[in-house]
């Protein structure tokens, strides 16, 4: 016989949901745990909108009392919901279950480490991050001379890192023309394509390059490069929600200015605190997900009034680089005159949107990407 159903609800007092089997008689549905029966009930309630799915005359509905309720919130993933003498549990339609389990945990071990998105999200992002830090430093997968530098980034959620772009780094001729606030296109014009061909050279030093590294636990890979501010983006954002990235809550941002020796430095406002900010507003909210048009404000800015977050201004001059975590808010200003303001957006090599793999010089690989950036692995 086949049967139709879905566990629409998971709760430590009981479950509701479906059942419908092709004989057109209502079922027996039961909760097991541990090859116990924990509850049981009769799918027989009206459910107007499976009667217009043609589900027979819709009176297959169930809502199901657990016996010993309520159970412990820790074993609602061990529980399924299956019809008397079926094989096959009936699937879920939600997480409720998930969700109140993780709860439960995390108030018995607080300590217990976790992401914050469930996105995932990169180890430097966990709650538990600095444990992290200190195992990776004593196992040697992370460089031990970077373990004060990370354990800053971790509390801080951003670095301002000094003097890492060398001599080299000014804008070639015409970049100052570039759309301030639209990504860098290299078939666009000349100037974006010098520019985008000369940012591997200036913020891959070996220096830059192993942090990063340790940060994404990969190789880092520019996606997207964006020039200059736009009047009319002025606002704060974070790095995840620039777009529909390939994994929000993995990207990092860096910040930097080209102009000549001696020009003023940008200034880059941070919401402190706000890489650790919760992942949801009050309305269902995610701070990683781009933001709709329709918003009012993003909504980790929502999140950040409601903390009561404060703002501090810092300097990023000549040569330095600032890098931002996941989830942090800034806001760029207006640069100063003869400045080009500069933001790359930096993911691991394993979730990057590499598109094409070419032989590259001293027998390594060039990785081309959509932006036009390069990388040399």
């Amino acid at each position: 016989m086949t049967i139709r159903g879905s566990v629409d609800s998971l709760s430590p007092e009981g479950a509701s949901g479906w059942a419908f089997g092709a004989a057109h008689r209502p079922l027996v549905v039961q909760a097991l745990l541990d090859g116990r029966v924990i509850g049981e009930t009769l799918a027989e309630q009206e459910r107007p909108d499976l009667l217009a799915a043609g589900l027979g005359d819709g009176r297959c509905g169930f809502a199901l009392a657990f016996h010993d309720a309520p159970i412990d919130p820790g074993l609602l993933p061990f529980v399924s919901i299956r019809p008397r003498g079926g094989d096959v549990e009936l699937p879920r339609t939600n997480l409720t279950g998930y969700g109140e389990f993780f709860r439960t945990l995390h108030a018995r071990h607080p300590g217990a480490g976790r992401q914050r998105s469930v996105f995932g999200g990169l180890w430097t992002d966990r709650t538990d991050a600095r444990r992290l830090l200190a195992g990776r430093a004593a196992t040697g997968a992370t460089p031990a001379e970077l373990q004060g530098t990370l354990r800053d980034f971790i509390g801080e959620g951003f670095l301002l890192m000094r003097n890492v772009l060398g001599s080299g780094a000014s804008a070639p001729n015409g970049a100052a023309g570039l759309a301030p606030g639209r990504p860098l296109d290299p078939s666009g014009s000349s100037a974006a394509l010098a520019l985008l061909e000369s940012l591997p050279g200036m913020l891959f030093k070996p220096s830059t390059l192993s942090l990063l590294r340790a940060i994404l636990d990969d190789h880092p890979t520019l996606h997207r490069v964006v020039p200059g501010v736009d009047a009319r983006q002025g606002g704060f954002e974070q790095p995840s929600a620039a777009e529909a990235l390939p994994s929000p809550a993995e990207c990092l941002l860096l910040v930097f200015g080209l102009g000549a020796r001696g020009a003023a430095p940008l200034r880059l406002d941070i919401v402190r605190g706000s890489h650790e900010l919760p992942e949801f507003t009050a309305h269902g909210r995610s701070r990683w997900l781009a933001d709709s048009p329709a918003d009012r404000e993003p909504a980790a800015l929502e999140l950040a009034r409601e903390f009561g977050a404060s703002i501090e201004t810092i300097e990023v001059g000549a040569g330095d680089v600032a890098l931002l975590g996941p989830g942090m808010l800034h806001r760029l200003r207006e640069p100063a005159k003869g400045v080009l303001a500069l933001r790359a957006w930096c993911l691991p090599a394993r979730i990057s949107p590499t598109r094409m793999l070419m032989p590259g010089h001293n027998g390594g690989v060039q990785v081309a990407h959509p932006s036009g950036a390069m990388f040399a692995l």
